[in-house]
């Protein structure tokens, strides 16, 4: 079973902040909550942490039932723990066609190749457009088109993966934290993305929603979320 959990943490308890400001504490917080409670780790555990100034939740996917006291106990306010529910009858009722609001942390990045002999590096996409056209072109490759807007002409192929998408880079931000007793930091460029899809392929969109997308699944990025489309 694929489960869907939510918890709103509270910024004021000091065991929040530590999880908010620190990606590598906050995944660790999950796995716990996922290999405490009634969970099958061989599958893809996704967390997305959706902040405004003044409200945090925590949204995980994952393969069971994780125990949300777990995360409750340490992050969230008196009384408060977080809800949980089965995945498995929203993911059967996706078909080709429909349309849907979208939300998505990910990390954007492409390869640079190396020279003779070396290895090549992965970058992070750095500008909005970048960010966006990646999105358009991971979306072929997961089940999704992003829909476009109406336009009064014929856009051009740059103004297409930008313009006259129905998305938009809500957040950005640039994540850094020490990963074990490395002596420097890791770096993660992360983009938010809101706006409407049309699923063309369900099967492979119900693959992504469970496995995530992109890179840094572990620290926060890959989860898909779906919502009645708005507008």
């Amino acid at each position: 079973m694929t489960t869907l959990s939510r918890i709103p943490l509270d910024p004021r308890v000091r065991g929040a902040r530590k999880l908010i400001g620190n990606p590598q504490a906050m995944h660790a917080a999950v796995m716990t909550a996922f290999s405490a409670g009634e969970a099958d780790l061989s599958g893809r555990v996704l967390w997305r942490l959706d902040s405004t100034p003044d409200r945090h939740v925590l949204y995980l996917v994952g393969p069971g039932v994780p125990d949300l006291d777990v995360i409750a106990g340490q992050a969230c306010s008196a009384g408060e723990r977080g809800d949980t529910a089965d995945l498995g009858p929203f993911l059967d009722r996706l078909a080709t066609g429909q349309r849907w609001a979208f939300r998505l942390t990910a990390n954007p990045v492409h390869s640079k190749a190396g020279e003779r002999g070396q290895r090549g590096r992965v970058l992070a996409h750095v500008t909005v457009a970048q960010q966006l056209a990646w999105l358009d072109t991971k979306s072929g490759q997961h089940g999704f088109s992003i829909v476009h807007r109406d336009a009064p002409r014929e856009p051009s192929a740059e103004e297409l993966a930008v313009e006259h998408l129905d998305a938009m880079v809500s957040q950005r931000r640039d994540l850094r934290f020490h990963k074990g007793k490395a002596k420097h930091p890791v770096m993660i460029r992360t983009a938010r993305f809101d706006g409407h899809l049309e699923v063309t392929d369900a099967e492979l969109l119900r693959r992504s929603l469970t496995e995530g997308i992109g890179r840094a699944r572990a620290y926060g990025c890959g989860l898909l979320s779906l919502a009645a489309p708005t507008g």
